[in-house]
């Protein structure tokens, strides 16, 4: 895990595999919980579960999963996470649909109960403002936290929202304007 500013961590895969794919975890500090955004493609499940637990210091408070897309590289280990710490799962429609059945793309992973269907263009979330974008999916968001932009598995994004400091996607976390 990496810390990228106060209460975001980049987690996952991806830091101990380069085949793998990051998740972001935010800490909610007024409210006491924890957010977690992406799943990984689940390679790595136990590694992104120990340091989940390692964050949180043993205790469950993993509020909510944000799926940005039903890809693979996005929704793959949320079955698992979903079991461990039974979070609220929110996805967009269509992409909600297709992770409750498991396959996206004609790529199949296990399928997760979506406890929260979004279906408006956006939809706050205490702090976060998730945005449908449709770029990589027809139900793929944009979910931006102060100053952060959660990407998934789109990697371009322009133009940039205003005072946007990092854009983060399922490879890595970079600079923005």
């Amino acid at each position: 895990m990496a810390r990228i500013v106060r209460n975001v961590y980049i987690i996952g895969g991806r830091l101990i595999d380069r085949t793998d794919t990051n998740a972001y975890l935010i800490y909610n500090e007024s409210k006491d919980y924890y957010l977690l955004i992406d799943s990984t493609t689940g390679k790595n499940i136990d590694y992104l579960l120990d340091s989940l637990l390692e964050i949180m210091r043993g205790e469950n408070k993993l509020k909510y999963v944000i799926l940005t897309s039903c890809k693979i590289e996005n929704s793959g280990g949320l079955n698992a996470i979903y079991e461990v710490f039974k979070p609220i799962t929110i996805a967009h429609v269509p992409d909600s649909r297709m992770i409750r059945t498991g396959e996206c793309e004609n790529k199949r992973y296990l399928p997760t109960p979506i406890s929260l269907e979004i279906k408006d263009y956006t939809y706050s979330l205490d702090d976060i403002i998730i945005i449908l974008n449709k770029t990589v999916s027809k139900g793929s968001v944009l979910i931006r936290y102060k100053n952060i932009i959660f990407s998934g598995s789109n990697t371009k994004i322009s133009p940039l929202p205003p005072n946007i400091k990092y854009i983060c996607d399922i490879n890595e976390c970079r600079m923005g304007n």
